[in-house]
């Protein structure tokens, strides 16, 4: 039971850095923008997360600067798509491989070279009186401050589209923003907001990776998440009380392949450390008959 509640613990605090990160490819998408670009807002919000708690001393400083990273990345990309009408998937990986030189660039000109690893504030745990203590249950309520953050924003995500008139607008801007514009929604405007909290999302996540999970920085530390984000957010159809499935089931198959990791001399760990991208791909086969798309995700929208 304490093995099975370990393992738990383990994959609760893995799949807040999918759910987060896939909640922020799901927000922006219900306005028609596809934000490809999660795997280098994570690296650039990685490095500049963990730069500011660790100068800072204050694990939630780090945060701040985490999801502002997001954001502003966020911001670049819907500017450059709405007022350049740039692709979406160009600009996508255009921001990808920036983030990408941006993370380690940062690192190197405020940290510089050290010989033994700088280490992150700790993140403080909270606890549910009574219900921590309960087995298997506690592995859900025994955790960081951001863990619970993943849990709030689900379910205010799934609050806010579902039973509110601002929610069923910008989830009517995804399928047919000529029709939203025509009855009055500013579609830019809510593609604006959506885009740039969604990667704050993504942002975040990108800084738990090395403020919470590891405890340092290391180069390439987003190790393909932010792309597994956006499978995550296919296989749930865009919705974000599916998107935290997804986030446990990803997280569960990473977990078990660390663990088989362990257990395993015989078989490089290479190929553990692929198979989360091979489930992903097996996923998306087995359920592409139920996944669903908003009409318009991807697609350019010029008022005319």
């Amino acid at each position: 039971m304490e093995f099975l509640s370990a393992i738990l613990t383990q994959i609760v605090t893995y799949s807040t850095v999918y759910t987060l990160a896939a909640l922020g490819v799901v927000l922006a998408g219900r306005t028609g923008v596809f934000n490809v670009a999660g795997e280098g807002i994570m690296l650039a919000a990685a490095s500049a997360g963990f730069i500011s708690a660790f100068l800072s001393g204050n694990w939630a400083i780090g945060f701040f600067f985490g999801a502002l990273m997001g954001a502003f990345l966020g911001a670049l990309l819907i500017t450059l798509h709405e007022v350049f009408k740039v692709n979406q998937f160009v600009l996508g990986v255009s921001i990808v491989i920036l983030g990408s030189g941006l993370s380690d660039l940062l690192y190197k000109l405020i940290m510089g070279v050290r010989l033994q690893a700088p280490l992150a504030p700790r993140t403080p745990r909270i606890t549910i009186p009574f219900l921590s203590d309960i087995p298997i249950i506690g592995s859900f309520l025994n955790h960081d401050a951001i863990v619970y953050v993943m849990y709030v924003a689900v379910l205010v995500s799934w609050w806010f589209f579902y039973h509110t008139k601002i929610g069923l607008e910008t989830r009517a801007i995804g399928e047919n923003p000529i029709a939203a514009d025509v009855v009055g929604i500013n579609v830019v405007r809510r593609r604006y907001a959506a885009t740039i909290v969604g990667a704050a999302l993504i942002g975040i996540a990108g800084a738990y990776l090395p403020i919470v999970i590891i405890e340092t920085y290391s180069p390439e530390i987003a190790a393909g998440r932010g792309f597994m984000a956006i499978g995550i957010a296919i296989f749930a159809s865009w919705k974000p009380q599916r998107a935290i499935i997804g986030g446990f089931l990803f997280a569960t198959i990473e977990v078990v392949s660390f663990q088989l990791q362990i257990l395993s001399d015989s078989i490089p760990y290479q190929f553990f450390l692929m198979l989360p991208f091979v489930a992903v791909l097996l996923i998306m086969v087995l359920f592409k008959r139920f996944v669903e798309f908003p009409a318009s995700v991807g697609k350019p929208y010029s008022r005319e």
